[in-house]
Order: C-alpha cells, then sequence, then structure tokens
C-alpha cells in the first residue's frame, strides 16, 4: 500500500519586501542629514519672511486675535497678544515657501528639466506653466518688496515710525537703495534654491532604489 505525501505549505515569508534593499530598507544617514539639514534652512527663511512682513505690513495690528469669538480661547493659549496682522505675516511666509517647493516639486516629478519643449508641447501645460509663472511672479514681488521695504524705511521720512534700533548694516542698504534692492532679490533666489534643496532631499529619503 503506497504512502500518502502531504506537500506542506512554504514557510512564510517572515521579511519585508524593504529588508532585501540596500541597507535592509533604513534611510542613509546622508539623506537623513540633508533632509534635516533642508528642513532647518527652511523654517529659518520662514522666520526671516514673518518676521520682515509683520514689520512692514502693519493691517489690523490693533485687532487682537485673543479678542475673536469662538476660536478667540485659542488664540489666547498661544499668543495672548498675537494680532491679525501677525496672523496674515505667518500665512504669507509659508505662501511664500511653499509655493517654490511646490513648483519644484513638480517639475522634478513630471521630469520637466529634462525636456521642456516636449512638455510645454500640451495646451494644458501651457496652461499650468503660465498659471505657475504668475503665482511665483506675486511670491518674488511679495518677497522684494517687503524686504525692500524694511531696508527703506531706515531713513524715508515716511509714514513709519523712527526705529528704536536700527543696525549699521541696515543703515548703509538704505543709504545705497541700489544694493538694498540687490539684497532683497538675492534673499529671493535664495529662498528658491533652498525650496530646490528641500525637494531634492525629500526625494532621496524617501527613494528606494
Amino acid at each position: 500500500m503506497r504512502k500518502a505525501y502531504v506537500l506542506k505549505p512554504d514557510k512564510p515569508n517572515l521579511l519585508s519586501p524593504e529588508a532585501y534593499l540596500p541597507g535592509g530598507g533604513v534611510p542613509n544617514f546622508k539623506a537623513v542629514a540633508g533632509f534635516v539639514l533642508a528642513v532647518l534652512l527652511e523654517l529659518s527663511m520662514l522666520i526671516l519672511l514673518a518676521s520682515t512682513y509683520t514689520e512692514t505690513m502693519g493691517l489690523a495690528s490693533n485687532q487682537y486675535l485673543c479678542d475673536l469669538p469662538g476660536a478667540g480661547g485659542l488664540f489666547c493659549i498661544i499668543d495672548e497678544d498675537m494680532t491679525v496682522s501677525h496672523l496674515l505675516a505667518y500665512l504669507l511666509a509659508v505662501f511664500s515657501i511653499s509655493v517654490p517647493i511646490m513648483i519644484w516639486s513638480a517639475v522634478l516629478d513630471e521630469d520637466i528639466h529634462e525636456d521642456p519643449r516636449s512638455w510645454l508641447a500640451s495646451p494644458m501645460n501651457r496652461v499650468k506653466a503660465g498659471v505657475a509663472g504668475l503665482v511665483y511672479a506675486a511670491v518674488v514681488a511679495l518677497e522684494a518688496t517687503n524686504l525692500y521695504t524694511l531696508i527703506a524705511q531706515q531713513s524715508a521720512p515716511g509714514p513709519w515710525a523712527k526705529p528704536q534700533d536700527a543696525s549699521p548694516m541696515m543703515d548703509f542698504l538704505a543709504q545705497n537703495q541700489g544694493l538694498g534692492i540687490f539684497v532683497a532679490l538675492l534673499i529671493v533666489l535664495v529662498n528658491a534654491v533652498l525650496a530646490l534643496l528641500t525637494v531634492r532631499a525629500t526625494r532621496s529619503l524617501t527613494k528606494k532604489d
């Protein structure tokens, strides 16, 4: 009488697919360090722009968010002296650093930089490029105008109050208006470069080869 052989099921693979990747699926230390550095630089740019917008805007600066009905109690917990001007400045700062990041992400995700002419051959892509260009132009104008205004109010007898602690560098830039415009545009360029570095660092961190 023949013996019946029972096929044993294969043992389940206890290793995740990431375990077979180089480094066992663990992100590269260099990629993590680059991502952390890029995030810190973006936060620094966010603080710089928010501070600049707060100094130069002054829109509804007498309206405290703590006095607003409904959500006013939440703002009281965060900061009792926070005004509508502060909130608007932070929103504009987030907008200023988010737009370049989103544009660079779209460029790298769709490989536009490799063949921009063929990408622009599509009418819809031309519409996307036009809208993105207008939005980014608004960001550039916003950053340059506010940074230059911060420099100009050091000496201009305009509607601003006399600064209490003017720095020598700001006084120098105020006396050299052309150089002040150059510094404002330079910070705009730095913001664009930081956005590119942040996008590339994020892609390197999440990329699985």
